[in-house]
């Protein structure tokens, strides 16, 4: 018996250690390496425990295995029926920690957007005529009219407001940017590439109404009509279509799972990411139906348009990286 303790007593310790951290963060922050772990040392305790019975063995050594593959089993089998959804831990622990053990893909996300729009950027600041080709036929008029009005960055959004009113005009925007964001999460299936299209196209989009502000010396202006509700827009679509890049990859790359699995793991990790971006889209919205059109005060500048988005995307970054831990401190003194 001395034998059969010596050789198993690793794994055992190692199954209460992630029993112990399960029971302290969770199921939902182990990674797929760990959640294997899990039940491969489960299936090899209640190997050593039928081996124990069998043999006879000391009956402490019996009862504690019993305990050891009930807890596991009571975790693996008997967890998800007792799990209530909290909307605090959800947002302020589930969210933040997702995001970070997946930021590769938020990250690649940005930089493919950002290189399109630096092409389309550079083309259309040559020949505002790349706008028209790289994009939409419309956009350049749209613009070069605006800008021959001489007028505030807030006056762009102004006659929209007027028409359809600030309320209705944020639920068209928060839809709009909703589908977008959902095409680019949703097409991640096709191995990423559809949703390495929607990033290309955005980025086009922004270069391209940019460069013709650039074109025209008017590249500030251009900046502060989006600055105020575009770091939070751009900044969710990121983040969905990152999602929708880290299910793409598990379809290309799932290790040593089979491919539904490694994309059933990837989609639990990106709906957090997805249902996360939601209130983020409703405040863009919210903000470029009722901040962005104003003119006068302070927003009449671009200065202080551009600085309000720079500080809407701090409290957002600031939220990402740091809203669970300080829930963290707060409510369980952990760092």
């Amino acid at each position: 018996m001395r034998r059969f303790v010596e050789s198993n007593r690793p794994s055992w310790e190692r199954l209460i250690a992630l029993l112990e951290a399960a029971s302290h963060d969770g199921l939902r922050t182990f990674s797929a390496d760990q959640l294997d772990e899990l039940a491969t040392l489960h299936r090899r305790a209640t190997s050593d425990l039928a081996q124990a019975r069998t043999r006879g063995y000391d009956p402490r050594l019996v009862a504690y295995l019993n305990e050891l593959v009930g807890r596991s089993a009571g975790l693996i089998y008997g967890g998800r029926r007792r799990r209530r959804f909290d909307l605090g831990k959800f947002f302020f622990e589930e969210v933040p920690y997702t995001f970070r053990r997946t930021l590769r893909f938020t990250a690649i996300a940005f930089a493919v957007c950002a290189a399109a729009s630096v092409v389309a950027y550079q083309a259309a600041a040559t020949n505002p005529a790349w706008a028209d080709a790289l994009f939409s036929p419309s956009l350049r008029h749209v613009v070069e009219e605006f800008l021959a009005k001489e007028k505030p960055s807030g006056t762009y959004f102004q006659d929209t407001q007027s028409m359809l009113g600030a309320d209705n005009l944020s639920g068209i925007i928060a839809s709009n940017n909703l589908q977008v964001a959902l095409k680019a999460f949703a097409l991640g299936i096709t191995a990423g590439l559809g949703t390495l299209y929607v990033l290309v196209t955005t980025g086009l989009m922004l270069g391209g109404f940019v460069g013709v502000g650039a074109y025209h010396d008017r590249t500030a202006d251009l900046i502060a009509i989006v600055a105020p509700h575009g770091v939070l827009e751009l900044s969710a679509i990121f983040i969905c279509a990152g999602a929708g890049l880290m299910m793409g990859w598990a379809l290309v790359d799932p290790g040593d799972r089979l491919r539904v699995e490694a994309l059933a793991a990837a989609a639990r990790e990106a709906v957090t990411l997805v249902l996360a971006c939601v209130p983020i889209f409703l405040i863009a919205a919210a903000i470029e139906g009722f901040i962005s059109p104003q003119s006068k005060g302070l927003l009449q500048a671009n200065e202080p348009r551009i600085l309000f988005g720079l500080m809407t995307g701090l409290l957002l970054v600031l939220y990402l990286f740091f809203g669970d831990r300080l829930r963290w401190r707060r409510s369980e003194g952990r760092v």
